[in-house]
């Protein structure tokens, strides 16, 4: 969501919230809860698309395993699975394809890593740029341990999953059970929320307010998957080879 939707609706909240209660503190907590929450609500979805882009890597290493033996070389082998590489990969696999006819190989590989952005796709690469010069054979034992150690790494990510989604759902009910208890007793028991109107009641609203949001902020955070750092040396423009043409680390 853009920042800008994401600021609107964080305004109309604090204004809406600062109305029905008459707290300016209750304002602030419902306008920060509701700028976050785009990014605690989709953090699943970032989780997901990380499984898949190294699910996706893992199946095109293994294509350029089983691909390479029957091709005449690295850059037919490239071409051969371009156009049936993973969709999330196609487009740089295809560009990797096109560039790797015109251009030195290690040249394209720096760029194809630099797209995708990953730590398997710079060992991919590494691999590749190496069996330029060397035989076939040891190519395809290199890209099928890389592949056996990704897809290790997706089926232990898939059992973290799992166990999270327990505790995920359990935050997410009682997230929810609180907004709503908050909403009737702002609703129907005023009196009973009457020492909020004081100042040392707005703070120990701003108080509540502050470790409830930090709660569910600590929770998204401690749920990301921390990827390895890549080895390749990251481009703002084209990859350039080094003196001897490998690709720089």
């Amino acid at each position: 969501m853009p920042q800008g939707v994401r600021l609107v609706i964080a305004i109309v909240g604090f204004v809406a919230a600062v109305v029905v209660t008459g707290w300016l503190v209750a304002g602030f907590v419902v306008g920060i809860a509701a700028f976050l929450s785009p990014t605690l609500l989709k953090a699943k979805a970032r989780r997901n698309r990380e499984i898949d882009r190294l699910n996706a890597l893992a199946t095109w290493v293994e294509m350029l395993r089983d691909t390479i033996g029957a091709a005449s070389g690295l850059i037919e082998t490239l071409k051969a699975t371009a156009d049936s590489a993973p969709s999330v990969l196609r487009a740089p696999v295809r560009q990797l394809a096109a560039r790797a006819e015109r251009e030195p190989l290690p040249v394209a590989l720096g760029r194809f890593a630099d797209e995708v952005d990953h730590a398997v796709a710079d060992t991919v690469a590494v691999s590749l740029g190496l069996a330029a010069t060397n035989q076939v054979g040891s190519l395809q034992e290199s890209l099928a341990e890389l592949a056996k150690n990704t897809r290790q790494e997706v089926s232990m990510r898939l059992r973290i999953e799992a166990s999270r989604a327990r505790q995920l759902a359990s935050a997410r009910l009682i997230a929810g059970v609180v907004a709503v208890l908050c909403i009737f007793m702002v609703s129907f028991s005023r009196t009973y929320l009457a020492p909020f109107d004081t100042a040392s009641g707005q703070l120990a609203l701003a108080v509540i307010g502050g470790l409830f949001i930090g709660s569910g902020f600590a929770l998204e955070r401690m749920s990301r998957f921390n990827s390895p750092p890549r080895i390749l040396e990251v481009h703002r423009g084209p990859a350039v080879p080094g003196p001897t043409g490998e690709l720089p680390l």
